[in-house]
């Protein structure tokens, strides 16, 4: 009987380590992200951030896009991770309560730094603490939490 409960226990974890969550998270990217800064290459101008409650927040394949003040709707993202970029696409605006409501127009995403539907940025920083992406003229600066 004692073996038959250590095969049983065995048998559990082994079958729930194998299974991958939607939110499950792991890597350099994952979890809290807040928007420091964005910066503008071709007006060399800066916009500063740092007082805003702008947040990225990666969980597996999703990214969530939060004004923590409440200013702006929350947008939901699928991502990859792909060769030192960043691609994200499928926008949601988020509405638990109703229905998330796909995306059609790019407008709710400009205050979050992404100028498209679909986007591409290069990870130029990735460390712990810091996270640094770059498009098009665009540099955004995040601080991890």
């Amino acid at each position: 009987m004692r073996h038959f409960i250590s095969y049983l226990l065995f048998l559990i974890v082994v079958v729930l380590s194998s299974c991958e969550l939607e939110t499950s998270s792991h890597g350099k990217l994952y979890g809290m992200w807040h928007m420091e800064r964005i910066d503008s290459l071709t007006a060399g101008s800066q916009k500063n951030l740092k007082e805003a409650r702008l947040f990225w927040s990666f969980q597996n394949k999703l990214l969530e896009l939060d004004d923590k003040d409440g200013m702006l709707r929350s947008v939901l993202l699928r991502f990859e991770e792909v060769d030192k970029h960043l691609i994200v696409y499928d926008p949601y605006l988020y509405n638990r309560e109703e229905g998330d409501e796909p995306l059609s127009d790019v407008s709710a995403l400009l205050p979050f730094g992404v100028g498209a539907l679909r986007d591409t940025f290069a990870i130029e920083k990735l460390s712990g603490s810091r996270l640094v992406l770059k498009r098009d003229n665009v540099r955004l600066h995040f601080k991890g939490f």
